[in-house]
């Protein structure tokens, strides 16, 4: 008879403080690279104007900060996004693929998925792999 070992899926608060921070500092640096600091300012004003969105809130708040470049930048936010994703990506070690029907979030809870399994393997050695290191 086989011994089924259950595994500790759990998220620690710590961890998912620091993935929050990850999010933040990704997209800040992505933003500040592609529009300079002056720039980047402008628009964390506007968010936070028009949809009280301060920029510290933007991990827990990603479909808002979405919803307001989609309005600040209309059809180039569609650029912004795809180089958040593909930075965020670079970052965990994974190649960005773009997916037709998928919307930021569901890359993003990818990502987050993706993030805990390497800050927190699994306790069973047969459900361990090897992750890049962040």
């Amino acid at each position: 008879m086989y011994k089924i070992q259950q595994v500790d899926y759990s998220v620690s608060a710590d961890t998912e403080e620091e993935f929050k921070k990850f999010i933040l500092q990704t997209i800040d640096e992505n933003l500040k690279q592609i529009f300079r600091e002056t720039a980047t300012h402008i628009i964390y004003q506007f968010l936070e104007n028009k949809y009280s969105l301060k920029r510290e809130e933007i991990p827990e708040k990603l479909e808002t900060f979405m919803e307001g470049i989609n309005e600040f930048f209309h059809s180039g936010a569609h650029m912004i996004e795809q180089s958040i994703l593909k930075e965020l990506h670079v970052k965990l070690g994974l190649k960005y693929k773009s997916r037709k029907d998928y919307r930021f979030m569901d890359y993003m809870d990818d990502l987050e998925n993706v993030y805990h399994a390497i800050r927190n393997p699994p306790k069973s050695k047969w459900l361990q792999r090897p992750f890049p290191k962040t």
